[in-house]
């Protein structure tokens, strides 16, 4: 599509743009912070209802299980149904999930409740699948980038709510993201414009319609980059899914070992750098360096973090690595999404978006169950260093599968 015909798209949707999106980023944020509310809380949550390191592991492996099921189909019927329709079903789900892990009176409910969430979700890849196509190529990365600063912005809340309401009790976090959900469920319907997929994209010729498996065996350049998004979300997994009984064991704060608090305060500083990453940082380096560049530097980031965590022994220390393996997080997160999107053609964002959701579940099974085996083991040090081994191949995998090109302010 030439210049003209995509200002002729403009002119013909003048209410699309970047304040289009602002509904999206509102249900997107109220979403992520529910599921912030929950990120610190369910180690801890858990582990008193009996369950070992490797089970909390599992707890994650099964809810990824269920995202290997659903993502795809959760990414195709929102092609062919709209991504409105598809987003209430996913976050009707999310809500019944928490609604009944609050009621949770034991480790066979919680696992009742990881489930029916992973079955219907689908929110994010919907959501990503949606600002794609409501933003211009030249403007996607922004709109991706839109809503990965609303994921930050829930996940800067969330965890410090939880940290608030834990006070109040065990249940009183879990209550307060089943109600965000429920708010979400109501900023879908009241917010999002009714979408027609049967129509026209905004500013993008859509492709033919071939057999779902010819699509995907032409997407040559997305599957080097879900190979890499598998690698990311491999060693993202084995990090989120320990870090907490990581802390409570190496750490202490006022003299008491780290819990749901202190987690939830580190999810929040999380949260925070993804704002500063999504709304400063990540559209000044894409005018510098090429996207090769920013994700194998983002993977070189979060190995010294992981090699940080081996050996660093002091909060001080901590907070140094945390900051490395964070950062380096969003840009690899923000940046490989990103160049997913535009490798595929519009029509097929929700499929691509499934795909690639599926394939981190996929990622996310093994790796919080070996993640759990060696927590289980107090085997600290191998832990952190087994991320940080991932990580350096991470970078390596960067250089040979991403595509150069030069960044957007090169001479």
């Amino acid at each position: 599509m030439d210049a003209g015909s995509t200002t002729e798209a403009r002119e013909e949707f003048p209410g699309e743009g970047t304040l289009a999106l602002v509904p999206t980023f509102i249900v997107v944020a109220v979403d992520a912070t529910g599921m912030g509310i929950i990120l610190p809380l369910l180690p801890f949550y858990s582990q008193r209802l009996g369950a070992t390191p490797f089970l909390i592991g599992a707890l994650i492996s099964v809810y990824a299980v269920c995202q290997l099921i659903a993502g795809p189909v959760v990414g195709i019927l929102s092609d062919r149904y709209g991504r409105r329709k598809v987003l209430v079903v996913s976050q009707i789900g999310t809500f019944v999930g928490f609604v009944l892990l609050a009621l949770a009176d034991s480790l066979t409910l919680v696992f009742l409740a990881r489930i029916i969430d992973g079955l219907t979700s689908g929110n994010i890849s919907v959501a990503h699948a949606y600002a794609a196509e409501h933003s211009a190529p030249s403007t996607r990365k922004q709109a991706l980038g839109m809503t990965s600063g609303a994921i930050g912005t829930g996940l800067l809340v969330g965890p410090a709510l939880s940290g608030l309401l834990v006070h109040y009790g065990d249940t009183a976090p879990v209550w307060a993201a089943a109600a965000l959900s429920l708010v979400s469920i109501l900023a879908t319907i009241g917010l999002l414009s009714p979408d027609h997929p049967a129509s026209e994209p905004l500013y993008q010729q859509r492709v033919p319609e071939p057999t779902l498996a010819r699509t995907m065996l032409e997407m040559r350049y997305a599957w080097r980059l879900l190979c890499l998004l598998i690698v990311f979300f491999f060693v993202n997994s084995m990090f989120l899914s320990q870090i907490g009984l990581f802390l409570s064991a190496r750490f202490s704060w006022d003299g008491h070992p780290f819990g749901a608090r202190e987690l939830g305060w580190m999810f929040a500083y999380a949260g925070f750098i993804n704002m500063v990453v999504q709304g400063f940082l990540i559209a000044r380096a894409n005018l510098l360096v090429s996207d090769r560049n920013i994700v194998t530097v983002a993977f070189a980031s979060m190995g010294l973090g992981f090699m940080g965590l081996a050996i660093g022994n002091r909060i001080s220390l901590l907070v140094g690595f945390l900051t490395l393996i964070i950062v380096g997080t969003m840009f690899a997160r923000s940046t490989l999404t990103a160049e997913l999107s535009r490798s595929t053609a519009i029509n097929r964002q929700g499929m691509i978006m499934g795909l690639n959701q599926s394939l981190m579940s996929g990622a996310s099974i093994s790796a919080p169950l070996l993640s759990g085996a060696l927590i289980g083991h107090q085997l600290f040090v191998s832990w952190a260093l087994a991320m940080a081994v991932v990580a350096t191949v991470g970078a390596a995998l960067a250089r040979q599968l991403l595509a150069f090109a030069e960044p957007a302010g090169a001479d």
